[in-house]
């Protein structure tokens, strides 16, 4: 019995390290995660409020905040915990509401620890509302 307790105690301890391992190796080789899940750039000369809501990919929505950005303005949120110590990329739909329902947009984006959402507002351009993923 003693010695079946000693070779788990191990086994344990050996899967231990093979995570640790892996995990250390990642941010070796990768760097640390990107600090922001997604960052809003009022790139208009007017002030807009905006609605952003996050649905997961199983369409629960995991978050919802309205932001008033004026000229040249930027708003950002922290990374979740879920996505910033995640190995793979996770699916997300982003609903973007600007100015009360005058413009809205719907864009599913794949995310992983190592990129961020980035939109930009702007109505001289041709879409108003433009989403891009920037990755490191």
């Amino acid at each position: 019995m003693q010695n079946i307790r000693k070779i788990l105690l191990l086994l344990l301890i050996i899967l231990l390290a093979a995570f640790v391992g892996y995990c250390a190796l990642i941010f070796l080789l990768g760097g640390p995660a990107l600090p922001n899940f997604f960052e809003i750039r009022n790139n208009d000369a007017g002030t807009h409020e905006v609605t952003v809501e996050i649905l997961d990919s199983h369409n629960s929505s995991i978050f919802k905040e309205s932001y008033k950005l004026y000229p040249g303005e930027r708003a950002s949120e922290a990374k979740p915990s879920g996505l910033q110590y995640s190995t793979g990329m996770k699916k997300y739909t982003f609903k973007i509401t600007l100015d009360n329902g005058i413009e809205e947009k719907n864009i599913p984006i794949s995310l992983h620890r190592w990129s961020t959402a980035v939109i930009d507002i702007d109505w001289e351009n041709e879409d108003p509302i433009l989403i891009m993923v920037y990755t490191v």
